[in-house]
Parts: C-alpha cells; structure tokens; sequence
C-alpha cells in the first residue's frame, strides 16, 4: 500500500467576517468580472504543460498550490417478473435517474444501510423478507482489509443493481508531542466506486465488476444504462510532482493519462481534480476526464450535458472601517463548466461564470440549448439574479436586483417559467417568464408568512411548496393559473415543532399524481414531563379542487434521531416506508398495516466518511 498522503487539506480561499460590524472587507481589483469569459476547458497535451499550469497559478494566487506528500520514492505509474404498478425516484429531470438509499423495480426493494444493500422481498406484504445483504467484501469485490465502505447510493437498470460508494483506506500515522508517540487513523487513497450486481436472481445477486476514480463521491446520474459519476480529490504530490488521478479496477489502480486531464484558464485554484467517470452499465466499458478547479459544488445534468460549477472569489480583501462602505458589494461568482455526454462520449464544451452563488441543483435548467440559473449575488447586502446562457454558455439575458435583502430558499424551473421564493421574515413567491431568454420578466409576486424549501408541480397549474412557519412544517399549495396574480389556494400546518427531509432532499418526496397522494418524512419535537420525539411518513390528500388534507400518519415506534423515516414507494397497492432499519407496508385502501419487517439491527454503525 502507498503511504505518503499525510498532510491537511490546504484552503484556497479563506474570508473571515468580524462580528460587531467595526471590520468589513472589500474586494478591489475586481477586472476580471467586466472580462467576457466563454473559452473553454482545455486539455494538458504533456505531464510537463500540468506542473508549469500549477506552478503559475500558485505563484500568481500566492498559495500553498497542490498538498506535498512525504515518500519521494513513490511513484504514479501504474428483466424480472415483478409488478408493472410502481414507484420511481422524485427526479428533477425526465429520463434522467439520480442514484437514492432506496430503489425498487416492482419485485424487489433495495435500501441502503450504512455500509450495507439489503435486498427485501415484499412480497406479500404481511410476510416479507430478506432476499439478501451485500456487505462490504461483496461490494468491494476483496476482503476489506485496511479499507472502508460507505454507500452512497444505489441504480436499478434492467437486471442489474448499481451500488455507488466511498472507499477509504487507513493507516496509522505517528506524531511526536511531547516525547510521546502518538498514533492516529489518516486517510489514505479516498475513491469513488460504481459496483455492478447481476440481480436475474435477487437472492444470490453476483458482482459483475467493480470500477471507481480518485475522490470523495459528489454527485452520480443515468440515463439509458450510462451512469455518470462524479467525484473530487485533493491534488497531491511526490516532492514537486502533481499525482494524476486514478482508476480502479477492484483494488488494482492505474493512472489517468495526461490527454484526459483538462484545467480552466482563469481558475483560482488548482488543489483539487473534480473526476468525471461515464461507465456502460451492461457491459462495463468506461470513459473519464479530470478537471484541475477548486472544489466543486453544484451537479447539474440534462439529457444532453453535465454542468460542473464551482465558486469563486473575485478581486483582493482590503479592510473597510466603520462607514467605509466596500466598493464592490459581491464577491462571489459561480463558474460552469459544460460537459456534453453521449453515452460514454465526453466532451468539454464551454465554460462561463454569472455572479453570485447557486442553493441547489434546481437553481439551474436547460431548455432548448439555453441554461437557465437562478443565484444570490451577495454576502452583505443579499439580492438575487435569474441568467441565461447559450449553448457556449455565454450570458444572453439576465434579471437583476430580486428581493434586496433576502435569498433564494427554493426554485423550480417548470417550462419556460421560473417560480423563486427568497425568505428573509416572509415569503415571497416570483413567477418568472422565461419565454424570451433575452429578457427575463416577473409576471408576478405573492408574500406569505413561513417559507417554502422545495417547489413540486402538481398538475399545470399548481405548484405545492414544503417549507416552515414558526419551527413547524408547512404545506402551501399555490395556484398558478394566472401568472401574474399567484394565490396561495390552501397550507398545512403541522401544529407541533418538527421538521422534514423534504425540505433539502428531494428524494424523500413521494407524489402520486392518479391518487392525489403526497408521502413525506416528518419528524415531530414536543415536551410534556419530559421529551418526545416521533418519526412517520406522513400521508397527505392533496387535490387542486379540495386543497391539502391529512390522511394519516404511518408511525416507526424504532425510529429515533438517528433512525428516522426516509423513504416511500407503493407497488400495486400497497404503501411501504422505510427506515434504516425497518420496512413497513400499508394498504392503500385504507392505510390499513399490511406487515413490518426489522431487516437491521438499531445499532449505530462503524461508519467511515
């Protein structure tokens, strides 16, 4: 095993913010925000072309560049049966999956636990049962020896179960204080793994082959049985020589071959590879490409393209004192990156930059070769910005200025409009036409106390909104019909403090459009003698005539603060929720209990992250 990854994660950019208000901080220098930027990501043509572009770039930067390592004589130079009736993950893009703790295809349920797939037969529902659990030797392929697994997410394509995690080796490292030796685990080789299972027989799945790339796992996606992983690794090296990324084949790794490495030229940073990996899932064929960036941020993907983005700070921190307002008030941009994807074709296309910083991946959306985004554009005094880019991500219209003082706590592009709600004491709903990309226009505008943190589109002219009022979850359903008067038709408050996973996890939702039926996880907080807390999927009505109503509340009695409910799916029939460690169902007649299954113990596991 290589040994020489010990030292600590070097900070690119660091800001601080002094309370009391006496300090602030400007950025001056700020030329490089009035340059157009449109060129694209360029590869390194030799190994020489990448230590200069490093070199450069610290000394331009004045910062520590990549993370030295401490041996010099290491070297671098290596179909079922099931039901037709059933649910999907909530995605955010039609024919494109995103990887989730709990899947199923109608005949099995798969459901992630720690380092862990178990493979539940639902079937029937008052006598389930373990089909199977794969652990960490059958996921790695090996006997895990200095290694660690955690799962990050599993697929379902055709006969076939994808199973997405982090790989972490260890090591001890020893220090010296004060004459006394002291020794500590310190990762070692951190790398992203796509582990394909053959399920025609679910009991005895069979491991195909294992495949990964350097780096933490930050965002996975499919479309059509190519799965495009994405994952970010620190840039080391041996004395003054940058490691290039690494592909795994089980535990035998090889290095990424410099035509595949691609840098930004106007980047900031270059202490980390943002490793881009697509992979046939039928038949095991791969491509990769590495970029040289910062730390990456936000995934977005359409069925065209990945989009890779990353914050900058722009110009250089001076103190302002007392009155002395900064000259340049934001100083944050995002930069895209644009990969088109064909199958396991990828090519970098373009690169651009708007201003501000992105909340999630719904704050994006392509339409027509156009990317839309949705940004808040500043620290000390808040306002948000729509922009939108061409197909070489070059800015052909923007709107500028929404709701001074406040920021984007949810978005959601439905066609070619925009609805945005920035919170600051209430809610303001925008609904945004997008019709002409080169001028953006708020149709209109509505103000509600509370706010929402996810936007669902419930039918086509409604959208429901799950956020908070005063500590408690809340429910709006939003009529849309006329654009430019938006009415908030009915809400649902839960009447005690709690909070949901819908909120910042998207899926966790469960919306059945023919039923009229929502499914979320809710957990409660109340005091009476002492403290309770509850965990329960939580069964809604909702109805663009009727409003929102409760149906019932399906409680785990396992659940605790670290066991919470997490998912729900229906197949046929029958409701079944999810916790880490137990698997209920109920009748979708009545929501009537059909039958429990504790399929893992409630231990609080030896999980490596």
């Amino acid at each position: 095993m290589d040994s020489y990854i010990r030292t600590a994660l070097i900070v690119c950019v660091a800001t601080s913010v002094v309370a009391g208000g006496t300090i602030a901080y400007a950025l001056v220098g700020n030329d490089w925000v009035s340059r157009p930027y449109n060129e694209s990501l360029t590869a390194f043509s030799s190994y020489g072309e990448l230590i200069d572009f490093i070199e450069r770039t610290e000394d331009a930067e004045s910062y520590d560049g990549p993370q030295r390592v401490l041996s010099p004589d290491s070297t671098d130079e290596m179909s079922f049966d099931g039901s037709d009736s059933y649910s999907t993950t909530n995605v955010q893009v039609s024919g494109v999956d995103e990887a989730d703790i709990v899947k199923t295809n109608g005949e099995f349920i798969f459901t992630v636990s720690g380092n862990c797939v178990t493979i539940v037969d639902p079937h029937p529902p008052g006598d389930m049962s373990v089909a199977a659990v794969l652990n960490e030797a059958d996921i790695l392929g090996f006997e895990p020896g200095e290694e660690r697994l955690y799962v990050r997410g599993l697929f379902l394509w055709n006969d076939r179960l994808v199973v997405l995690s982090n790989v972490y080796e260890y090591e001890e490292e020893y220090y010296i204080l004060e004459e006394v030796s002291i020794a500590r685990p310190v990762v070692n080789y951190h790398r992203a793994m796509v582990s394909v299972f053959n399920i025609g027989d679910a009991s005895s799945p069979s491991l195909e082959y294992s495949i990964g790339v350097s780096g933490g796992y930050l965002a996975s996606r499919m479309i059509d049985g190519t799965v495009y992983l994405v994952a970010q690794s620190r840039i080391y090296s041996v004395g003054d020589a940058p490691l290039l990324p690494r592909i795994w084949i089980l535990d035998y790794a090889t290095a990424l071959s410099i035509e595949k490495v691609y840098f930004d030229h106007e980047t900031q940073c270059t202490d980390a590879y943002v490793n881009v990996m697509a992979i046939d899932v039928d038949d095991g064929r791969h491509r990769e490409i590495a970029v040289i960036t910062g730390y990456a941020s936000t995934i977005y993907m359409s069925p065209d393209a990945l989009f890779l983005t990353y914050r900058k700070w722009v110009g250089e921190l001076l103190p302002a004192v007392d009155e002395i307002a900064p000259e340049v008030m934001s100083t944050m941009r995002t930069t895209i990156h644009k990969i088109a994807v064909d199958g396991l074709r990828l090519d970098a296309v373009a690169t651009g930059n708007v201003r501000g910083w992105l909340l999630n991946q719904f704050s994006m959306d392509e339409k027509d070769g156009m990317l839309r985004i949705a940004t808040t554009t500043s620290w000390l005094e808040p306002e948000n910005s729509v922009y939108v880019l061409d197909s070489q991500l070059v800015e052909v219209g923007s709107l500028e200025g929404l709701a001074p003082s406040e920021r984007i706590y949810a978005a959601r592009f439905l066609g070619d409009t925009l609805y945005l709600v920035t919170f600051m004491q209430i809610d303001p709903l925008f609904v945004i036409d997008l019709r002409d990309p080169y001028s953006p226009k708020v149709l209109g505008e509505l103000k509600i106390p509370g706010f929402s943190s996810y936007l669902h589109p419930i039918g086509d002219e409604h959208v429901l909104g799950i956020g908070s009022e005063d500590g408690a979850v809340k429910l709006s359903l939003f009529d849309v019909s006329n654009p430019g008067d938006p009415v908030e038709q009915d809400t649902y408050l839960v009447s005690t403090s709690s909070w949901t996973a819908a909120t910042y996890d998207h899926k966790s939702v469960l919306y059945d459009p023919d039923r009229g039926m929502l499914v979320i996880p809710i957990s409660t907080y109340y005091w009476t003698t002492t403290p309770e807390y509850g965990s329960g999927a939580w069964v809604f009505n909702v109805s663009t005539t009727d409003g929102i109503s409760l149906w019932d509340v399906i409680e785990h009695e396992s659940a605790d603060y670290y066991y919470r409910v997490t998912r729900s799916l229906y197949i046929d029939d029958t409701l079944f929720t999810i916790s880490p460690t137990t698997v209920m169902a109920h009748s979708l007649v009545d929501l009537s209990e059909l039958g429990y299954l504790q399929y893992s113990e409630s231990e609080y596991r030896d999980v490596y992250w």
